[in-house]
């Protein structure tokens, strides 16, 4: 069979593009006997590397140079052995270690690359140890007592470490090297996180860092934001890869793209093709996965996500090296670079949310060399709709530019604690922004002044409970009407999809939310037989200004940036099916309120006027208005690569847009739309110009998350409100957020 072939036949299926990729030639300088100490020229021989790759041997004198150092190549370009040569020989020069300490996101891929850094390492005498929460006692007294030269570990594990294990300090002020292998994924609010865990490790040594990725387009910028340094070199290698890659954007005729998903996947089990289909949800996972064993295919598919055991995510990972399954259905658990073997193709059921992550999940594909198929379907939203229109753009992309809120009140007030919890901090260590949250700190119990010192109170270190580095410590914790304890939601989403009689999908299972208690931050479920229904919640949103960090205007319109409160209320909800997204019916609720700060900005709008008779106009500018900022937000997640519940917004008729990062504290979305706003207004124009609905629909204006369940909305509006911004023509109305009004 000819997967292409049988792809294309499909008359159910719209081939909308193809891209075909060929193999990159990479320039070779040099023999690693020419560049490198001899014992790690001799490993790097024995591991069948003959010649070192230019991008390879610059990253190496960089490293060598003493400058922080960014490696920026593709996938399967060498990357890590450019890091790994000069850690080796820094190691042979000081034998009694520790040299380095290397993080990667998670766990698993921690100790996925044990192997490969033990295969160098063993040859010359280096000693290399995965730090983590399941390193034996045992091994961890070893570790402590003979310190190994390279420490392999996960952010989270560090952080922990300097809290509770003073042996752990002790080993870190004799590190040399810093490590961040995929530093891309430290974006948003898990990358005001790591900020701070970098400042906390810097307060025992100074290292030299070391970062790696394939996909980030400001690498120099985000690096010296993120490591605090102006010694920033970026060293770059090829883009591309080394096998052939055959691309392709579909949107299905007459079947959702989830049953489109599950058709491709039966076509890579029937051609024997070893496949990943990646969603970006486990609700879409499960239908997906329902589909193929009904299909009866289920003895060749199996799911990978989070929510799952470890132990049972290991073995899906084994059983698909070993070919026993052909398929697997992942979230973006299999989005990083754990090996899982050969990968043939991949089915991309939702649009990625960025570039960077569509080419994380491209990139694992066709690692040997072999021929791979990458299949993306487009649904019936404006992203897709977009890229049905422009294809050329989907494919002519750069890495996004990637960002995160350094002065993220709530992730900085923790790492504070956490930081007197590491060792007493001076108040001269801190900056204005920390001095105030310090003083916040001090004045709630939760740390003590001694002499020029701060030290942490009992009451701080049961604070420090919250600190979790892959979210906000703002969740709503999901039990079952017996306590058990299921899982947990980030607010303010919690009140959004567990608000009482919400339809919930967690492990496969539906549930109603029988209550939700925003004070004691619980929601108790029960089972429901449901899998074809959805809530959408009804909202309030009432916006204010704290804080004005900046004002300006960009492309003529005239912003507010700072801090903003935002109070939710939601006193309803609309009832829908799954499969179709049609409307059963709205329901009110007994309302319910949350109040959170983040950052965000206020655009006062050029004033477009649609009708002489002032009540046809006030209706038509209030659904103007609100499909601009619904087509905004969206245009976001094409230009900078925003996630889709990164941002919020809110409208009024008068032209005042808000749009706030939708975590706590903030996540730095708000201040890259900020950076490319004309970008992305122009790919909002395009994309209500290139709707053929005839004045809004789910392919242009309507959001998944519309408060108001994606009323007074106007394609038309929309298109003269953005032409107005682009044309720099008309002045704003007002210069305040109105009183009443508001559209979310």
């Amino acid at each position: 069979m000819n997967f292409l072939e049988e792809v294309l036949s499909d008359r159910g299926r719209e081939v909308v593009y193809i891209k075909t990729d060929e193999p990159e030639a990479v320039e070779a300088c040099c023999s690693p006997s020419q560049v490198l100490a001899a014992p790690v020229a001799d490993a790097f021989a024995a591991a069948g590397i003959s010649q070192l790759f230019r991008h390879q041997y610059d990253a190496i004198q960089s490293i060598r140079g003493g400058r922080d150092t960014v490696i920026v190549a593709g996938t399967g370009m060498g990357k890590t052995e450019a890091f790994l040569a000069p850690l080796l020989e820094s190691a042979l020069e000081s034998p009694r270690g520790p040299t380095a300490l290397v993080l990667y996101p998670t766990k698993a891929l921690a100790r996925d690359q044990l192997s490969r850094f033990r295969r160098f390492g063993d040859r010359v005498g280096v000693r290399v140890m995965v730090y983590d929460g399941d390193t034996p006692q045992r091994e961890r007294r070893i570790m402590y007592e003979t310190p190994p030269h390279i420490i392999i570990s996960n952010p989270d594990m560090v952080s922990i470490a300097l809290m509770h294990v003073a042996k752990f300090r002790e080993l870190v002020k004799r590190l040399r090297y810093v490590v961040l292998d995929d530093f891309h994924v430290y974006s948003g609010v898990f990358g005001s996180h790591m900020y701070y865990l970098l400042r906390r490790l810097r307060r025992f040594t100074r290292p030299l860092f070391i970062a790696t990725s394939a996909t980030v387009g400001n690498p120099a910028e985000f690096a010296q934001t993120l490591f605090d340094s102006d010694r920033i070199n970026v060293v770059w290698g090829p883009l591309g890869r080394r096998g052939r890659l055959i691309q392709a954007l579909v949107r299905p005729k007459f079947r959702s793209k989830w049953a489109e998903a599950a058709r491709l996947a039966s076509l890579c089990i029937e051609g024997g093709l070893k496949c990943i289909v990646f969603t970006d949800s486990h609700r879409y996972s499960e239908v997906i996965f329902r589909a193929l064993k009904m299909g009866g295919r289920g003895d060749r598919v199996a799911l990978h996500r989070a929510g799952l055991d470890p132990e049972e995510r290991r073995g899906v990972e084994e059983a698909f090296k070993r070919g026993d399954v052909n398929v697997v259905i992942s979230t973006p658990t299999l989005e990083l670079g754990v090996d899982i073997g050969d990968v043939d193709a991949a089915v991309l059921a939702s649009i990625p949310p960025s570039y960077n992550r569509y080419l994380q999940r491209v990139g694992r594909v066709g690692r040997r060399g072999q021929t791979g198929y990458i299949i993306q379907i487009l649904g019936n939203d404006p992203i897709s709709q977009y890229y049905r229109n422009y294809p050329h753009e989907f494919f002519s992309r750069s890495p996004e530019p990637l960002g995160f809120e350094r002065e993220n009140e709530d992730v900085a007030a923790l790492h504070l604690l956490a930081a007197a919890s590491d060792m007493p901090l001076r108040l001269g260590e801190l900056g204005h922004f920390e001095q105030r949250l310090a003083e916040e700190l001090l004045g709630r119990g939760l740390l003590r002044r001694v002499g020029s010192y701060l030290r942490i109170t009992p009451g701080g270190r049961e604070a420090l409970s919250a600190l979790s580095l892959r979210g906000s410590p703002h969740v709503v914790k999901i039990k079952t009407g017996d306590g058990r304890v299921i899982g947990e939601r980030e607010l303010p989403l919690a009140l959004y999809e567990l608000h009482p009689e919400a339809i919930y999908m967690h492990g496969g299972r539906t549930y109603v939310s029988k209550s939700l208690d925003l004070s004691r931050r619980t929601a108790v479920v029960e089972p429901v037989d449901a899998e074809d229904l959805v809530t959408q919640a009804l909202e309030d949103m009432e916006p204010n200004v704290v804080e004005i960090y900046e004002e300006g205007a960009v492309e003529g319109v005239p912003y507010q940036f700072g801090r903003l409160k935002i109070k939710i209320t939601v006193y309803g909800y609309a009832l829908k099916r799954f499969t179709t997204e049609e409307t059963l019916g709205e329901y009110n609720i007994e309302p319910l309120s949350y109040e959170f700060e983040t950052k965000g900005a206020v655009f006062y709008m050029p004033h477009v006027r649609f009708s002489s008779d002032d009540t046809i106009d006030w209706e038509a500018r209030a659904k103007g208005y609100h499909a601009t900022e619904h087509v905004l937000i969206s245009a976001t997640e094409i230009a900078v690569g925003a996630s889709k519940t990164d941002l919020g917004g809110i409208s009024y008729p008068d032209g005042v847009i808000v749009i706030y990062d939708s975590h706590v504290g903030g996540n730095g979305t708000t201040r890259l739309l900020l950076k490319n706003f004309r970008r992305v207004a122009e790919v909002a124009l395009k994309i209500v110009k290139g709707c053929d609905c005839l004045d809004g629909c789910p392919k242009c204006v309507y959001s998944p998350y519309c408060g108001n369940n994606n009323k007074m909305l106007s394609r038309r509006n929309a298109i003269r409100v953005l032409e107005a911004v682009l044309n720099r023509s008309g002045a704003p109305a007002v210069r305040e957020i109105p009183k009443a009004g508001a559209l979310a």
